[in-house]
C-alpha cells in the first residue's frame, strides 16, 4: 500500500483546516492509499493576527487563548522527523501560503527526507513563485494553481513507477542537476471534477473546528460554496491567480471557467455530513463576493439552506453587491447571519491606488441596509497601503464611525508576490524585494517618505484603530497618548479598550440580536 504525509505549516496558534487537504485526502483514499496528517498548530509560533486583532479592539477576545499551553518550537523538527521516519511515505504533501511559506523555510531544510520519497509543494505563493520556490533546492515538484487533478496524475504516476518530471501545472526540481523542468499550465477544473470527491476529515478532531465567535466559543466550519473573485484589487492574490489563467499560458481560460460555482446538491449534502459527522454551529461560506452571483441562484441556495440545513451562516460581499431584494430574500428564513464587507479605506485617493471601484457612499449604503434588517455585520479595513497619509488613515475612521460595523478586522498592507500593489511599491522604492514577509498585524515592510506614514505611524496608528472609531472624540486626546508611547502608556490603553466593549460596542448599543449561544 503507498503512503501520503499531508503536512501543513500552520503559523497560528489554533487549528485550521487547510481547505484542499480534505479533497486531496479522499482522493488518496479513494485510490486506497494510506494517509496521515501533520500540524504545527500545537507548536510554539509566537502571535498570530486572530490574536493580535482581539488585543487590538477588532473583536471580543478568544483566539489568545489558544496560545497557551505550545509545544515549544524547538520540537517542531524532531516531531516532523519522527513522523516521517515511522510513517515512512511515498509522498508527502505540503500547502502553503506565502507566510506559511516563509514559516515553513525556518526549519525544514533541517528535516532529512527519505530517498525514495517525493516531496510536492502547492499553495498560493507556489503558483505565484513557482521558481522561486522550486530553486529552493526544498521539493522534488511544485504545484501550480489547483492541485487536484494535478494530484491525481501524481498519485498515478507513483503507482506505476513512471517518471514525474512531466507533469503539467508542475515544475520539477532535478535534485542531482540542480536544475528546473518546467511544465505547461494545467486547464481549470470543472465544478464538477472538484467537488465529486467525497473529502475525508478522517484527520481533524475537536479543536479544528471549535472556533471564538462574539467572545463565546462555538463549532465552525469554512464551507467552500464558489471559487474566484469578478474584482481586480491590485492588492490580493486572487487577482494574481485570474491574470494567469485569463491572460497567460498557451491556451488562455475564459473568465467564466475562473468563476465557479459548487453544485448545490454538493453543497447542501456536504453540509448535511458536516453537521452529522461535527455537530457544526455555524457556517461561513467561503466566496469572495458571495451576493455576485446571480439573483437566481441566491433564491435557490436559500431555499434548499433553510429547509435543509437551518443553522446560522457568515458570509463576505461588495458592498456594491448589497441590495435591499437581496437581503429581504435571505431575512425572510429568520436564520441568523453575518455580513463580512471589504471596506479597505475611506479615501478615494487610496482606493484608486488599490484599483477598489467601491466608492465611500456605496459603502455606507451597504451598511445602511444592513442595520435596517438587524443584520450582524464586520468591516475589513486595511491601513499602511502605497501613499497613505495621517489625514487618510482618519478618513477610513471616520467612515467606520459612520458605519459603525459589529465587529471590524483591521489590516496592515503586506505586499504578496504577484500582487501589482507590490510591483509598484518595488517601483517607487517604497520596499526592498528581498524583505521577509510578516503577519497582517506585525508591522509595515513599507519605507516611504514624507508626508506619507512610515513603518512605525502605521503600527501606532493600527494598534489604536478601533479606539478611535468606536471611543467619543473626547477621548482622542487619551488615545493620541497611546498611539504615540504605547509602551509607557499600556494601563491607559487597557482602560480605554475596556471602555470600548464596555460602554461604545456598536452592536449592544443598538441591542443587535445574538447570532449564537455558547456551545
Amino acid at each position: 500500500m503507498k503512503k501520503v504525509l499531508f503536512f501543513f505549516p500552520n503559523s497560528a496558534n489554533w487549528a485550521a483546516i487547510s481547505t484542499v487537504i480534505p479533497s486531496l485526502a479522499g482522493i488518496a483514499r479513494h485510490k486506497g492509499w494510506k494517509a496521515e496528517y501533520f500540524d504545527t498548530y500545537k507548536h510554539e509560533t509566537g502571535m498570530d493576527s486572530s490574536t493580535e486583532k482581539e488585543k487590538a479592539g477588532g473583536f471580543k477576545k478568544g483566539f489568545m487563548f489558544f496560545a497557551d499551553g505550545k509545544i515549544p518550537k524547538e520540537r517542531i523538527v524532531p516531531d516532523l522527523q519522527e513522523r516521517i521516519d515511522s510513517f515512512h511515505p511515498d509522498l508527502i504533501v505540503i500547502n502553503a501560503m506565502s507566510y506559511e511559506y516563509q514559516f515553513l523555510l525556518t526549519f525544514f531544510h533541517k528535516v532529512k527526507i527519505p530517498k525514495d520519497t517525493t516531496v510536492i509543494i502547492g499553495g498560493i505563493h507556489s503558483t505565484l513563485s513557482p521558481m522561486e520556490v522550486a530553486e529552493s533546492g526544498l521539493f522534488d515538484l511544485v504545484a501550480i494553481g489547483q492541485g487536484e487533478l494535478t494530484f491525481k496524475e501524481l498519485l498515478d504516476k507513483i503507482e506505476n513507477g513512471e517518471k514525474l518530471t512531466e507533469i503539467r501545472g508542475t515544475y520539477f526540481y532535478d535534485r542531482q542537476s540542480k536544475t528546473v523542468k518546467t511544465n505547461p499550465r494545467r486547464r481549470l477544473a470543472s465544478a464538477e471534477e472538484l467537488w465529486d470527491v467525497k473529502q475525508d476529515f478522517s484527520f481533524f478532531d475537536d479543536a479544528y473546528f471549535v472556533r471564538p465567535f462574539d467572545g463565546k466559543m462555538i463549532r465552525r466550519y469554512d464551507m467552500e460554496v464558489a471559487r474566484g473573485c469578478p474584482f481586480s484589487c491590485s492588492y490580493c492574490g486572487n487577482t494574481a491567480l485570474k491574470k494567469i489563467y485569463t491572460q497567460g499560458g498557451e491556451e488562455p481560460e475564459p473568465l467564466t471557467k475562473f468563476l465557479i460555482k459548487r453544485p448545490l446538491d454538493s453543497c447542501m449534502e456536504h453540509m448535511k455530513m458536516m453537521v452529522d459527522d461535527h455537530k457544526i454551529d455555524i457556517f461561513q461560506f467561503t466566496d469572495e463576493c458571495f451576493l455576485s452571483h446571480p439573483f437566481s441562484w441566491l433564491r435557490d441556495f436559500m431555499k434548499r439552506y433553510a429547509a435543509e440545513i437551518g443553522k446560522p451562516f457568515i458570509f463576505q460581499t461588495r458592498a456594491e453587491t448589497v441590495s435591499d431584494e437581496k437581503l429581504r430574500e435571505i431575512v425572510q428564513y429568520n436564520i441568523p447571519f453575518q455580513v463580512s464587507i471589504g471596506v479597505e479605506s475611506g479615501s478615494e485617493k487610496i482606493l484608486q491606488v488599490c484599483n477598489r471601484e467601491c466608492k465611500a457612499e456605496q459603502v455606507i449604503t451597504a451598511f445602511d441596509l444592513l442595520h435596517k434588517y438587524d443584520i450582524r455585520c464586520n468591516a475589513f479595513c486595511m491601513m499602511g497601503l502605497p501613499y497613505e497619509t495621517r489625514e487618510d488613515y482618519f478618513m477610513t475612521v471616520d467612515l467606520c464611525r459612520r458605519i459603525k460595523p459589529s465587529v471590524c478586522s483591521v489590516s496592515i498592507f503586506q505586499p504578496q508576490p504577484g500582487q501589482e500593489l507590490t510591483k509598484l511599491c518595488i517601483e517607487k522604492g517604497f520596499l526592498s524585494p528581498d524583505k521577509p514577509m510578516v503577519t497582517f498585524t506585525q508591522e509595515s515592510l513599507l519605507e516611504m517618505p514624507p508626508p506619507y506614514l512610515s513603518a512605525e505611524e502605521i503600527k501606532n496608528l493600527w494598534r489604536v484603530f478601533m479606539l478611535y472609531v468606536a471611543l467619543p472624540e473626547e477621548y482622542y486626546p487619551q488615545i493620541k497618548r497611546c498611539e504615540v508611547d504605547y509602551e509607557a502608556n499600556q494601563e491607559l490603553f487597557e482602560r480605554l479598550m475596556a471602555l470600548r466593549w464596555e460602554k461604545f460596542d456598536f452592536a449592544k448599543l443598538r441591542n443587535e440580536k445574538i447570532m449564537l449561544p455558547e456551545c
